[in-house]
């Protein structure tokens, strides 16, 4: 599928490839921020194989458009196409977009051309034109800071303490955050495993997709221990539960019972009311909110309506990451953990 941001004008421009390589197109027509779209909307299309940019749809500045490609290139591998009509071969923005590795890049004026151009950009190997004639060989070394960061082995002072996850709705991120918490856990020097403590069955796809190899009650996933059943194989460090969604009626023992409690909101329109009332619904009990997918511009007001100790973690798409928001699992589990080496 092809996602493709565009305006009223160039709304049919895509058609033609429906018919030609039977790719569906998904149109959003208006005006659109890059990077504001990247954060709170991208994840729904995630599905999709190209994303087709109308460059007179995207508000962002050419410079601002570069970082937001950045930001959006971090989390996703889709291919993207900048449509961008009559821009010059000398152009700046040009430049920086091949320099960048974006090649697919629509700059024609007729639409004969334009169409023969946009065939080629959705075409198996892309757009050759732009591409240099040698690429520039991307280097495995990741840098220091992160290599130390995934050397760091700590010492878990703590045995069987339970962190449940919850969310105040439905894909706000709480499962891949309660399983990169576990991985976190595992990858530096503790042991934790996932418990699938809520009704969604999200744990049995996943094991229906990886075919992992079953020790005792527990499946094991890039060394990792996930649960279906409380009946646990041995005793961990943290035991992570998956409570799903906190329901109005009551809270879920399982939550209500951890020692830690994480509640997990996002920041679309329609889901800030949401998240508020998940906060209050847990007034008598100690938790710590979430904020999930939260661009930067609206985290004062999540802070100010919301619950004043609200802490951001960054988005995740991978399951398994070991890496991801360690600072902020770090700060969690602050009390049963003592010291550092690096291996």
């Amino acid at each position: 599928m092809i996602l493709y941001l565009t305006c009223d004008v160039r709304i049919n421009m895509l058609d033609f490839l429906e018919m030609e390589q039977e790719l569906p197109v998904k149109k959003l027509v208006g005006t659109f921020s890059l990077l504001s779209f990247v954060i709170k909307d991208m994840r729904h299309f995630a599905h999709a194989r190209y994303l087709a940019l109308d460059r007179e749809a995207i508000t962002e500045s050419d410079e601002e458009l570069i970082q937001a490609l950045q930001s959006y290139q971090t989390i996703y591998d889709m291919r993207v196409v900048i449509i961008a009509e009559g821009l010059s071969s000398g152009s700046p923005f040009l430049q920086d977009l091949i320099q960048f590795g974006v090649l697919n890049i629509v700059t024609t004026t007729e639409i004969g051309e334009i169409q023969a151009e946009l065939r080629e950009c959705f075409s198996e190997d892309g757009m050759q034109r732009f591409k240099p004639d040698t690429l520039p060989q991307v280097s495995e070394v990741k840098p220091t800071t992160m290599l130390l960061e995934e050397s760091i082995q700590y010492h878990f002072t703590c045995s069987n303490v339970k962190i449940a996850v919850a969310g105040c709705d439905r894909r706000v991120g709480v499962t891949t955050t309660a399983m990169n918490l576990v991985c976190w856990i595992n990858a530096h020097g503790g042991k934790a495993c996932y418990v699938e403590a809520n009704t969604n069955n999200h744990l049995a796809h996943i094991i229906h997709l990886f075919e992992p190899e079953k020790m005792g009650n527990a499946y094991v996933l890039e060394n990792n221990d996930f649960y279906m059943t409380r009946e646990l194989n041995r005793n961990y460090n943290v035991i992570v539960l998956d409570c799903g969604v906190l329901t109005e009626q009551r809270l879920q023992d399982d939550f209500a019972s951890a020692n830690i409690r994480l509640l997990c909101g996002s920041s679309m329109p329609y889901e800030l009311a949401g998240f508020y009332r998940a906060v209050e619904r847990c007034k008598d009990l100690s938790i710590q909110p979430l904020g999930l997918f939260v661009p930067d511009d609206i985290r004062n007001y999540l802070t100010q309506t919301i619950d004043r100790n609200i802490i951001f973690a960054d988005h995740s798409h991978e399951l398994f990451d070991s890496q991801i928001n360690g600072e902020l699992y770090k700060m969690l589990l602050h009390n049963h953990l003592r010291g550092n080496s690096v291996d």
